[in-house]
């Protein structure tokens, strides 16, 4: 099985927040293929801090990106229709990285469990 990863959590290692280094240790222990959204990259890229570029492109290289195609666009938006008016705060991706879990049958690590209603059982990462 896979892991599809959210950007607070490789944002959280970068930063060393407690407990961040741990998940994404235990979820590649776990499960050995940790994937997340092109669009993730570019939240973790935007957030760069100067100095920073060795250690986040090591983090960014040891994950496979989900290129965003149509067919996972429109299984996005398809979540977004069903749980958008319902759940305010849930960003498009949000809805990306569930469309993906759900394409790859992967477990979702993220901290903002309140974005992903669609997602039953889902635990914070840490």
């Amino acid at each position: 099985m896979s892991v599809v990863i959210d950007a607070d959590v490789l944002i959280g290692v970068l930063r060393d927040v407690p407990g961040a280094h741990q998940a994404l240790a235990e979820a590649r222990l776990r499960d050995p293929r940790l994937l997340s959204v092109t669009p993730v990259r570019v939240e973790v890229l935007r957030g760069m801090r100067p100095g920073e570029e060795q250690v986040t492109t090591g983090l960014l290289d040891q994950l496979d990106w989900v290129t965003v195609d149509l067919a996972l666009a429109d299984r996005a938006g398809e979540l977004g229709r069903t749980y958008g008016r319902s759940h305010h705060g849930i960003e498009i991706v949000d809805l990306l990285l569930a469309a993906a879990a759900e394409r790859y049958v992967a477990r979702l690590l993220t901290r903002n469990v309140r974005h992903f209603p669609m997602v039953p059982g889902l635990q914070p990462a840490f």
